[in-house]
């Protein structure tokens, strides 16, 4: 949606997730290769599928019939990989599961449901599992959209009080710099749209110019810039996000540090 909507090219989500896999690549080699993982809300199945190629037995469940068949498409290349219909708040595989991972998932639902899923995950985790979640964030409180796409955009801080609620958890937090690489170049396209109505508003070409610039200065505009924004406290793109993994306590304590910023308003 993100890329379709802003008419960037499939390059631009395939660096994304080039990126995001980097991110968490340490998380990910934590998990035995002949582990059981649960992909919850798994899209199209982009995700699973790459867990697929790691693991020994993937499952992923998802509530829309639209993206279940999109990823059964993939499912038919991957004979580890199984995907099921089916909403995860009232019915989940059995497991127990080496990983659970939830890809922007948690911006759908309201805190209690936050809350119960992640209590509900953690009776089919197995002793020395992990969840992983990848949720959009803002800096500071909680943002919700409204109207015609509707989400709940939480800080560091405010996932970090969830997660508090939900259980014991350990919390290891990862800024997700593939996503802020796709906003950046979602943020031009809507600069361009404002600023020079007399171009088109929909074009594949300028979409993929803007990319493509971008790219070609990846060492500053999709590394530098966003770090050094970050240490100064200012907030471009305006969305964030970040990649949690949470482990159940087990007679220790844990604290995670999330990054301080000023939240600028957010409007649209």
């Amino acid at each position: 949606m993100m890329a379709h909507e802003h008419n960037l090219p499939a390059a631009a989500l395939r660096y994304r997730q080039r990126g995001e896999l980097r991110t968490i690549a340490t998380w990910l080699d934590d998990v035995s290769k002949s582990g059981l993982v649960l992909d919850v809300g798994c899209g199209s199945g982009a995700w699973t599928e790459s867990f697929a190629e790691r693991y020994r037995s993937v499952i992923g469940i998802e509530q829309s019939a639209l993206m279940v068949n999109a990823a059964q498409e993939r499912a038919a290349r991957r004979p580890n990989m199984e995907i099921r219909e089916g909403d995860a708040r009232t019915k989940l595989p059995e497991g127990p599961f080496d990983m659970i991972f939830l890809g922007g998932l948690c911006m759908y639902l309201n805190d209690a449901d936050v809350v119960a899923l992640l209590d509900t995950l953690r009776g089919v985790l197995s002793d020395q599992g992990s969840i992983i979640l990848r949720e959009s964030t803002v800096c500071d409180g909680v943002y919700v959209a409204k109207g015609e796409y509707q989400a709940v955009y939480r800080s560091v801080n405010s996932y970090r009080r969830l997660f508090e609620k939900a259980a014991p958890f350990s919390v290891e937090i990862r800024r997700n710099y593939g996503y802020t690489a796709m906003v950046t170049a979602e943020e031009l396209v809507d600069l361009r749209r404002r600023w020079m109505p007399f171009l088109p508003k929909k074009s594949a070409t300028l979409g993929s110019v803007t990319w493509w610039a971008l790219r070609i200065i990846t060492p500053l505009s999709f590394w530098a810039l966003p770090r050094v924004f970050s240490r100064l406290g200012i907030v471009w793109p305006r969305l964030q996000n970040h990649f949690f993994r949470l482990r159940v306590l087990r007679g220790r304590t844990s604290a995670s540090t999330g990054n301080h910023c000023i939240l600028p308003p957010l409007t649209g």
